[in-house]
């Protein structure tokens, strides 16, 4: 019973920490980098954004092991919680491939260009999609 709960509290910590590092850098980093591209907010943000690969991963393994805890693999496919869940596994590879592929090119080049719009709007995309992928989760434990 402890271990279950320490699994779904370390998915529920760092899910936490994977939203609210998007919203800070949708939100707060990535805007003061557009209104002066300082090298050290620049460092910020990247490093934000690998703390944020890092949880996002420790979020999908805490959540591979509640699967096994909970229901199982064999229910993963044909069932509504299994599609749940599966959905919420592809928003959040999609949020690693948005994070090291698209945010992270778009971060370092703000300091050349001035320009933070494409870096924004992937940090804004990657909030959206991080919160659709909490709402998927809460979700999964109510499908019968």
């Amino acid at each position: 019973m402890f271990f279950s709960w320490l699994i779904r509290y370390g998915h529920v910590a760092a899910a936490t920490l994977w939203v609210g590092g998007y919203a800070l850098l949708a939100f707060v980093i990535i805007p003061l980098i557009g209104k002066g591209a300082s090298e050290v907010l620049t460092r910020l943000a990247v490093t934000t954004l690998r703390v944020l690969t890092y949880t996002g991963t420790l979020t999908m393994g805490f959540g591979l092991i509640l699967i096994t805890r909970t229901r199982g693999f064999p229910h993963l496919f044909g069932s509504a919680w299994g599609s749940l869940i599966i959905t919420g596994f592809v928003i959040a590879l999609m949020l690693l491939g948005l994070g090291d592929g698209a945010l992270r090119p778009a971060i370092l080049a703000i300091p050349g260009t001035g320009d933070n719009t494409r870096a924004r709007r992937f940090a804004i995309i990657g909030f959206v999609l991080v919160v659709l992928a909490v709402g998927v989760m809460t979700a999964a434990p109510l499908v019968v």
